[in-house]
């Protein structure tokens, strides 16, 4: 009896132990009691029935083993005892007259699952199978052979522990037919290959080579980002998901191992370096990146055009040779045009503190209108002065007026406005005395000069 409880007590282990699935488990082991009806051959079926001389009830009885060929089919061998009364048993026609009270058999089986992934997943706790067997069998230690077919079912409620129920009807050969029906326990074991180690069966691991995640079929995810290492183009950093794993640091849409410029978002035209002035030229490669400039200087401007860029132009709105450093050569002028305009100018005069020019200086100023088209790269300043009679700040309004009327009377006769300068001083400069009547006269001026 001690024997008894500790067989039941190794297989309940086992079954609390083992995988869930066949494929992965190949091996079965039962115990079983079971009992055996034995029936006189020339009786029709329904009084096989009534007939029947029910003989068993020994345990355990009967110890299957098991083990899986694959999804559908597995192989089995078992051996089978009852014990019967040999006197209730000879009451019944049989081939010969039964003395001992044991009943041996030894038998292999072929049986088909239907729990195999084509009519039942193989994982079903409702195993059910059809089998045939080939038998050898003793009574009162004479051997019989027989040939069995029968159906079976495993329920596992457990794991891989379950209870089995098998009924099957043998054919003897030389001796009485018999129904063998037996129910016990069953468990499924077996140790399958996982060479990474990963609790995920080689067969079924995606990666059997490397230890992974059940999540990923057995693969790994190196970085964590939840992308397996097998579809993750960037493995060693956490990535995201649309772009196969890889990171983008900056979230410009461009992965990090494609972008020139990682840390920053910028624009896939230039691999991801951002262009803030845009003017077509990324700021790494950009010497102005704050202004739009041209490529031809590394994107900075050149406001005046002269080839000269403005970071290096001393004169950034005025065209000039680089000899210069982007300044303007100096116009020569012959010293009469000079002296000619500075004579024309004592002529210039106004309205009694106005601004108004009297319409005798028109010749005058028209004269140098002249000379300024004689001479279209010269530039001219024209200032406006005052003598000290009157308010300080009347006077220097007065004179930038005068002076800003003459640049007026030169603008409408066509002459261009950036050639010309004007500006007024008031009471400074004076070219005369200003305590004679005479000095004060010649201190009221607008002086027009040629531009150095």
């Amino acid at each position: 009896m001690k024997k008894i409880l500790l067989l039941l007590t190794i297989v309940f282990a086992l079954g609390a132990t083992v995988r869930a699935q066949d494929s992965e488990n190949p091996w079965l082991i039962g115990v079983s009691t079971n009992y055996v009806d034995f029936h006189v051959i020339d009786l029709s079926l329904g009084e096989q029935f009534t007939n029947a001389c029910w003989m068993g009830n020994t345990i355990p009885g009967m110890i299957r083993l098991g083990r899986n060929i694959n999804k559908s089919f597995n192989a089995s061998a078992l051996v089978a005892n009852v014990k019967f009364e040999p006197e209730k048993l000879n009451l019944i026609p049989l081939d010969r007259t039964i003395t001992g009270d044991k009943f041996w058999k030894y038998g292999v089986q072929l049986e088909y699952k239907f729990a195999n992934d084509y009519l039942l997943n193989e994982t079903s706790w409702f195993d059910p199978y059809i089998y045939l067997g080939m038998n050898g069998s003793s009574i009162d230690e004479i051997a019989y052979l027989s040939s069995s077919m029968g159906i079976g079912i495993n329920i596992w409620f457990i794991e891989k522990l379950g209870v089995n129920f098998q009924g099957a009807y043998d054919y003897n050969w030389d001796f009485n037919d018999y129904m063998h029906y037996s129910i016990g326990l069953v468990t499924r074991f077996g140790k399958v290959k996982d060479q990474d180690g990963d609790g995920i069966i080689d067969k079924r691991d995606l990666c059997p080579e490397v230890y992974g995640l059940a999540e990923f079929d057995g693969c790994p995810d190196t970085d964590g980002d939840g992308i397996p290492d097998n579809d993750d183009a960037c493995p060693q950093v956490a990535g995201l998901a649309e772009f196969n794993g890889c990171p983008d640091t900056d979230g410009d849409g461009i992965i990090d191992q494609k972008d020139e410029c990682p840390q920053v978002g910028g624009l896939a035209e230039f691999n991801g370096c951002p262009d803030k002035d845009g003017d077509g030229i990324p700021d790494h490669l950009d010497n102005c990146p704050d202004i739009a400039g041209l490529a031809e200087f590394n994107g900075c401007p050149d406001n005046d055009g002269d080839g000269v860029p403005d970071h290096l132009d001393k004169c950034p709105n005025e065209a000039g040779p680089a000899s210069k450093k982007g300044c303007p050569l100096p116009v020569i002028v012959p010293v009469e045009v000079k002296e000619l305009i500075g004579f024309n100018t004592e002529d210039i005069e106004f309205e009694i503190s106005s601004s108004t020019i009297l319409k005798e200086s028109f010749d005058e100023l028209d004269n140098i209108v002249k000379i300024m088209n004689d001479y279209p790269d010269t530039r001219f300043t024209i200032y406006g002065y005052t003598d000290i009679t009157g308010p300080k700040d009347f006077n220097l309004k007065l004179s930038k007026e005068r002076a800003n009327s003459v640049k007026k009377y030169f603008t409408n006769k066509g002459i261009d406005p950036s050639r010309l300068e004007a500006n007024g001083f008031g009471i400074q400069n004076p070219i005369a005395p200003n305590n004679t009547r005479e000095g004060q006269a010649k201190n009221r001026r607008v002086e027009i000069n040629v531009k150095e």
